[in-house]
């Protein structure tokens, strides 16, 4: 017999969905608990309510796109850079509930979204300040940051425009490759 997911690991995945249609405010709990299947006390005995719930989701979220990138990225340097950006814009273009729902944060303020990529945001700042021997020196650490500051938006955003463009052209797969590796370079 297989594994069936948990109560909290169901409220988790339907709730990523259900805030990433309908945001914080739109979602409703007892939407929520009938798509997942639960009894609605279930969100306050897991969670302690639709706040931390949220809190939860995102989190969720920005792990399960963190460990796709870094996946996908290894430790090929800029190569390992670039398939972790493809492997980030796959999960736009694919409709992943994740990056619909940090988006959808982002729009609406991002106060959460922020909460939940800093971890993530640090250790890449880490990995990089490490990498670039800039771990004890204070300006190559700012160096660093500007990098990380002048890379982080640029790609989310260009992950979402490539996908919306993509499908608005009607680019096929072969194409879409080809572009993308020459756009990359």
């Amino acid at each position: 017999m297989k594994n069936q997911p948990t109560t909290r690991e169901r409220l988790i995945a339907t709730g990523t969905t259900v805030f990433a249609d309908h945001g914080y405010r739109g979602a409703a709990v007892r939407d929520i608990c009938n798509l997942a299947r639960v009894n609605p006390g279930a969100i306050s005995y897991h969670f302690g309510g639709k706040r931390q719930l949220y809190r939860a989701v995102l989190r969720s979220a920005v792990d399960h796109l963190a460990a796709t990138a870094r996946l996908a990225s290894g430790d090929r340097g800029r190569l390992g850079l670039r398939d972790g950006f493809i492997a980030l814009e796959r999960e736009v273009r694919t409709g992943s509930s994740a990056p619909r729902l940090l988006l959808r944060d982002m729009a609406e303020g991002g106060q959460m979204a922020l909460e939940a990529l800093s971890p993530v945001i640090r250790d890449l700042q880490a990995s990089f300040a490490d990498a670039h021997g800039a771990s004890e020196d204070p300006a190559m650490r700012r160096q660093v940051n500007a990098f990380l500051l002048r890379l982080a938006a640029p790609l989310l955003l260009s992950a979402t425009a490539w996908t919306i463009l993509e499908q608005t052209l009607q680019v096929d797969e072969e194409d879409r490759e080809a572009m993308f590796d020459k756009a990359w370079r």
